[in-house]
């Protein structure tokens, strides 16, 4: 996929917020080159560092000390001939390293510069650092995310620094359309705060005219009584009885006759008004069955529905092996590893997986090269600790 084949992309971003953004343009075909500090960056090695590895392909990696005048000459050089930047320090960072966007654009006019942050590049909280869960807390996600008599919950997955990502990519690309008309470059500010805040747009939109606030519901909606997760004879299963059309769906795939002319529960609105007893009455039905057996009938009924699987299951599941999601590939000292492509199938076809994660500075000497630096002049700024190169 060379849909941005010719775009060369500058990435000082560490973690997941802005990283998982270029790695989605370096899988696009844009040229991703990674800088990082000469002890690699701080998410290296987490979680065994598959964050690193699921969050980096297709990106070429440098290591460069930009707390020297030498490594931040270096940066800037290569800022000057790139189309995006993006970087997510904290606000004020990068201006003391000398690649801010006022230094930047200077020397390139035509630069897309991304910021990802906590707070954004402007307001009361634009210095204080964070991570997706203080995103989370401070948007009301994690107040109203768990079970309904449990304490408030964390998302497992870090959906706020992906979903930022994913503005930012949305943001270049419109900006990259724009240039091509007036040749100018664009500063793009993207938060954390804002995206979690994006993300709970409807629940501020009904506590506006109703005064409501939204609730723990667990695996379920406040929304609907049978939108939710119920145990089987075996694994849980969650199904999504939102309309009256999936209930009349739902009861006669289960063959539950009695229950499906109950007056209580033949629209929407009775099944909200006797949520408990209609839970209830589901609960004892769904431990009748497998979770396979009554997924089997619910989705041969047109019911949405699915079981309740672990990482390792997904990897097996026929769909997902069929869309051809999950790749496995040998990585050095780590054996094999899979990765999840990301999922924009374009003419029949995920992004190319081009090349793995980088090793920390392993493409220093080839990217120095290219920009017309010497093999002595490579050389010297290893050997003074500038610029790390990687060995097998």
């Amino acid at each position: 996929m060379n849909l941005l084949q010719g775009v060369r992309v500058v990435d000082l971003a560490s973690v997941i917020a802005g990283a998982f953004g270029t790695m989605i343009l370096g899988d696009m075909g844009a040229d991703v080159i990674k800088i990082e500090p000469p002890r690699g960056e701080h998410y290296r090695y987490a979680i065994d560092g598959a964050i690193l590895l699921a969050t980096n392909r297709n990106k070429r990696g440098i290591a460069l000390d930009l707390r020297t005048k030498e490594g931040q000459e270096i940066a800037l050089k290569l800022a000057s001939k790139a189309d995006v930047f993006m970087e997510n320090f904290v606000p004020g960072t990068a201006d003391r390293l000398g690649l801010g966007y006022d230094k930047v654009s200077q020397v390139n006019p035509r630069i897309i510069y991304c910021s990802v942050s906590g707070f954004g590049q402007s307001g009361p909280y634009s210095q204080r650092p964070a991570y997706d869960p203080v995103a989370q807390a401070m948007s009301g996600i994690m107040i109203a995310t768990g079970e309904p008599d449990g304490k408030p919950c964390r998302q497992v997955t870090s959906f706020v620094d992906m979903t930022a990502s994913l503005y930012a990519v949305c943001a270049i690309l419109g900006c990259l359309l724009d240039r091509e008309k007036t040749g100018k470059g664009q500063r793009i500010d993207v938060s954390l705060l804002d995206t979690a805040v994006s993300a709970m747009g409807y629940y501020i939109t009904q506590h506006s005219f109703t005064g409501k606030l939204p609730s723990r519901a667990g695996s379920g909606h406040i929304a609907w009584p049978l939108f939710q997760a119920f145990d089987t004879r075996d694994n849980p299963i969650w199904i999504g009885v939102s309309t009256d059309k999936f209930w009349v769906a739902f009861c006669q795939a289960l063959k539950l006759g009695e229950l499906g002319s109950d007056p209580r529960y033949t629209k929407d609105k009775g099944r909200r008004e006797h949520r408990d007893e209609l839970v209830a009455e589901v609960s004892k039905i769904c431990k009748q069955y497998s979770s396979a057996e009554l997924e089997s009938r619910l989705a041969a009924a047109g019911v949405p529905c699915g079981r309740l699987l672990n990482v390792a299951e997904v990897s097996q599941d026929p769909q997902i092996q069929l869309r051809q999601l999950i790749e496995e590939w040998d990585y050095p000292g780590k054996g094999k590893i899979k990765t999840v492509r990301t999922p924009m199938m374009i003419s029949g076809e995920l992004p190319e997986t081009r090349v793995q994660s980088p090793h920390l500075g392993e493409h220093t000497s080839q990217v120095l090269g290219e920009m017309g630096y010497s093999e002595e002049e490579i050389q010297q700024f290893i050997e003074k600790g500038i610029a790390v190169q990687y060995k097998p």
